[in-house]
């Protein structure tokens, strides 16, 4: 009876984010055949009822499914009592990976010893090409999943029924904006959207209203009547333009809806006071995560993936959000300009579907000019300094600069790429001097005179 084998599927059994967490670190079709012989039959259980049902079986119910084998009731019962932390799954993943990896060796030095003829030669060339594909995929290979079109028919019959029943489960992690939603239906795992702008146009405003939606969920952070607690969303954060204590600043504004200028120099009224204290209070008793992590300009992907690998041990995120993708450098130099902001955005894109991520990120966009004027500047060709940002994105959304933009109290959002929807034109209501965009109220009437402070 093997130790490691225990640990790892009492782990996968106590959630998703744990079956998940295995999931990651060594394929699904080679745990099956990596795992000890007499626990294949469990691990086949849970597998099929995580794909029909997104979550692990309880003990009990997996005990029902094996019951016809009363030595599989009793493993069962043997891997119930057996505890796993954290800090051990890993180091138990790596006990099952290396001892597959052996008996794939042997096997392969079985067959060498085997060769008499031409024949034998070519089955050990197939048995060779075989044994080197298993290895780099235990390694975790660049295949996200493959399979027979025709063996997983049940499985997208049972993936639409889930669906089905449960609709709201399986959208993307929404923005908290209707008008974008309705195109979008948020962004879905490995899924990447760009929110593009000139500088100043408010492309990281938006980006962090995005993420606070997000993470508030239904709840006002300063009405205790509408704190309800729940359906929000967990974030990981990357800023690499401003720091930490700057950007909690203007999250405090904007969830609390007061003068992010007014709680910078500490001038607050007594109404927003109250609000911000009313706000905070909510956030140390809230149970999503907000997690800031502020990196140095110029960081790659890879950076943020080992920041990443770290975090998902505390919990297990909704939303990645990078601040943003053209001060980053990719994981390796190409020496222009348009090729390292284009290989930049394919690694933040092979990051959020090697992860299963969704991730939210922005980028400049060309200044206006008279070329642009003439043709509206708002479909992907308007992306700046590559376009390799548009290819490598699911989701991209253009702000509009129109002249005198400062003066302009809405803003004119345009979807020009959406892999999975519709594209088209919707606006927001700017309220830079607390940090917020919201949606246009029924009531709004456009004035054009007030200049919008920061």
């Amino acid at each position: 009876m093997s130790v490691a084998d225990n640990k790892i599927l009492s782990w996968m059994m106590k959630g998703s984010v744990e079956y998940n967490k295995v999931s990651r670190e060594i394929d699904g079709k080679l745990l099956k055949e990596a795992i000890d012989y007499d626990y294949k039959p469990m691990l086949e259980t849970i597998t099929n009822y995580f794909e029909r049902y997104k979550t692990p079986p309880s003990f009990k119910i997996l005990q029902e499914d094996l019951a016809e084998d009363i030595d599989m009731v009793q493993l069962a019962g043997i891997v119930e009592d057996v505890e796993c932390e954290e800090n051990e799954i890993l180091y138990y993943v790596d006990q099952v990976r290396n001892r597959f990896n052996k008996r794939l060796a042997k096997k392969l030095a079985e067959s060498a010893e085997e060769i008499n003829n031409d024949d034998d030669i070519k089955d050990f060339n197939s048995n060779l090409l075989k044994t080197t594909s298993k290895i780099e995929r235990l390694r975790r290979s660049a295949v996200f999943a493959e399979g027979d079109f025709t063996k997983s028919a049940d499985t997208r019959l049972n993936n639409y029924t889930f669906t089905v029943n449960n609709p709201d489960i399986i959208s993307g992690v929404l923005s908290g904006y209707p008008e974008l939603d309705e195109y979008t239906f948020g962004i879905k795992k490995s899924e990447m959207m760009v929110i593009s702008g000139e500088s100043s146009s408010g492309k990281s405003l938006l980006m962090m209203n995005y993420a606070i939606n997000a993470w508030l969920g239904g709840n006002i952070a300063y009405n205790k009547n509408k704190q309800n607690f729940a359906n929000g969303k967990n974030v990981i954060y990357f800023t690499l333009e401003m720091s930490k204590e700057q950007l909690e600043q203007r999250i405090d504004a904007c969830i609390a809806s007061i003068r992010h200028k007014a709680l910078m120099r500490g001038f607050l009224t007594d109404e927003e006071r109250t609000r911000w204290q009313a706000s905070l209070e909510f956030q140390k008793n809230y149970d999503k995560h907000f997690y800031i992590v502020d990196m140095p300009r110029g960081s790659r992907t890879l950076d943020l993936e080992a920041r990443f690998d770290s975090i998902i041990s505390e919990f297990e995120p909704d939303l990645v959000v990078v601040d943003y993708l053209g001060i980053m450098k990719p994981n390796r130099d190409f020496g222009q300009d348009w090729l390292e902001v284009g290989h930049t955005a394919a690694d933040l894109h092979e990051f959020c579907r090697s992860k299963n991520m969704a991730v939210l990120t922005a980028a400049q966009r060309k200044a206006k000019n008279k070329a642009l004027k003439n043709n509206g500047g708002n479909d992907l060709n308007d992306l700046g300094r590559s376009k390799m940002i548009g290819d490598n994105s699911n989701i991209v959304i253009l702000i509009e600069q129109r002249e005198d933009e400062h003066l302009i109290d809405d803003m004119s959002l345009h979807v020009v790429k959406n892999r999975d929807g519709a594209k088209g034109e919707f606006k927001l209501l700017k309220q830079f001097e607390k940090s917020k965009v919201i949606s246009i109220p029924d009531n709004w009437v456009d004035d054009n005179g007030d200049e919008n402070g920061c």
